[in-house]
């Protein structure tokens, strides 16, 4: 009989949880499959930004809605269309349908060294803030997401849960790797799995790790091989306290033993110890090029001479270094660098812009020239965004003055994840009272034409947006009168 009233108790315990549980309305991810689909073996373009090509379509961030700190239901799944990835036919001249869809309606973001989105096969890899609410109602915004969703709009997942919105991080088509700061821990989180825990940050790649540096890897081909670009830069600091000195290693996204490897350490010089510190890295071929500042240390002594910049290509995965093979760019501290490629050379940003090359070419200058957000250098120019966000160019040649690419006054948002340049177009969020998608097509950017570039919205509007819109509008041409 005890043992009944033992069974009864059980029963009613579950039956009472099921109730409270059912009274706290849960986001969900379920989904409709969209009619049309993408073609998951389709070569992947422009990973890792704004935009992303797959196949015949373009996906894009929607727009930017700030972290939706008022109530934690509006990020809930469905509930975003600004923010959110949406889908549209791409052309092969570059040209765009009308069918926009909303893939993943949940908001995008991250303040991540211009981290956006990536697409691997069938599934889009992203991150959200958290939607969950604490006992007060307040909206964890302190939590980010890893996120997953296939590229028919079902089957979402959350991968992990993070304490740390500003964490760095890089998806690549077999894992994410990010780095835990606070504990100097660098992680690896298998993406093969069927189910994650999302509250595990998956398998450790290093520990002791004082800084990293992701490699850019905007194109996937999931017919070829893995790429050195899915490889991760990182430093460990020597273990002899009384050493200023550091060792920089290289492993793949998964953290594999035989991948691991030191590229410049200890005893890769025999003239003194260094601190290596990565500014920059290209892929050209197949082949790695980082971008460094060395700072020597004697005995002792906490206070190094900076050495320079220097620049070095590796000839394939085994990453052989050899010091006598490596480049000085400069005797100074270059410490911002935006990389063409190992032979065309690395462009110093910031003020009094120029170009360092690796085949003893003159160093080329470019005055006082001041290039803080610079985004392709194409047809002979410099495109670049100034102090206001506003799009200019500058031409290599030095024969002429910057120009703005139109005088309409459209801002660029550089406070999200930038801007990119994409098979013809400057891609961005126009930062203006509506945060949208917007693009700007370069051979439309012409001085002599006399006419402006077109900045054109690429979004999908939301109503009450739209709304906004119309009585601007119609106050405008009141006031024109």
């Amino acid at each position: 009989m005890m043992r009944k009233k033992v069974i009864i108790s059980i029963i009613a315990l579950a039956l009472l949880v099921c109730l409270l549980v059912t009274a706290v309305a849960c986001e969900s991810y379920k989904a409709s499959a969209l009619s049309k689909v993408g073609d998951k073996n389709a070569v992947v373009e422009s990973n890792g930004g704004l935009v992303v090509k797959q196949g015949g379509y373009l996906y894009f961030i929607n727009g930017y809605t700030d972290y939706l700190t008022e109530k934690g239901k509006q990020n809930w799944f469905g509930k975003v269309t600004k923010g959110a990835i949406v889908r549209v036919t791409y052309n092969e001249d570059g040209t765009i349908g009308d069918d926009f869809t909303v893939v993943v309606p949940k908001s995008i973001m991250a303040s991540s060294e211009n981290v956006g989105f990536s697409i691997f096969g069938e599934w889009i890899y992203y991150v959200s803030p958290s939607a969950e609410e604490d006992r007060s109602g307040a909206v964890q915004t302190d939590t980010l997401q890893f996120m997953r969703t296939k590229i028919d709009g079902t089957g979402t997942q959350v991968i992990l849960n993070w304490d740390n919105t500003s964490v760095k991080y890089k998806y690549t088509a077999n894992a994410l790797v990010f780095y835990d700061s606070a504990n100097s821990k660098l992680y690896s989180k298998d993406l093969s799995v069927k189910k994650f825990k999302k509250n595990k940050p998956g398998d450790l790649i290093d520990e002791d790790v004082a800084s990293v540096h992701f490699i850019k890897n905007e194109t996937y081909d999931p017919k070829a091989e893995s790429s050195v670009a899915d490889y991760v830069l990182y430093t460990k600091n020597s273990k002899d306290s009384y050493e200023s000195t550091n060792t920089l290693y290289i492993s793949d996204a998964r953290g594999s033993k035989d991948s691991k490897k030191t590229l410049i350490g200890a005893d890769s010089y025999a003239d003194a110890k260094y601190n290596v510190s990565v500014v920059a890295s290209s892929v050209t071929n197949g082949k790695l090029a980082i971008y460094y500042t060395k700072t020597s240390y004697i005995g002792t002594s906490t206070s190094g001479t900076v050495q320079g910049t220097y620049a070095y290509e590796f000839q394939d995965k085994t990453f052989a270094f050899s010091a006598a093979k490596e480049v000085c760019l400069s005797p100074k501290e270059l410490s911002s660098l935006f990389p063409l490629s190992y032979s065309e050379g690395v462009v110093k940003t910031g003020s009094n812009a120029a170009i360092y090359y690796t085949d003893g070419r003159e160093v080329t200058s470019f005055g006082e020239l001041s290039l803080d957000t610079l985004l392709c250098v194409k047809n002979g120019n410099f495109y670049y965004l100034n102090s206001d966000g506003k799009l200019l160019y500058y031409p290599l040649t030095k024969d002429g003055n910057a120009h703005y690419a139109y005088t309409t006054d459209e801002k660029f948002m550089t406070s999200f994840t930038g801007a990119e340049f994409f098979d013809g177009y400057f891609y961005f969020i126009q930062d203006d009272d509506y945060d949208y998608m917007s693009r700007i097509k370069l051979s439309e950017i012409d001085i002599y034409s006399g006419k402006d570039a077109t900045v054109t919205r690429v979004a999908i509007v939301t109503a009450a947006d739209e709304t906004k819109m119309e009585e601007a509008e119609k106050k405008d041409d009141s006031s024109d009168k």
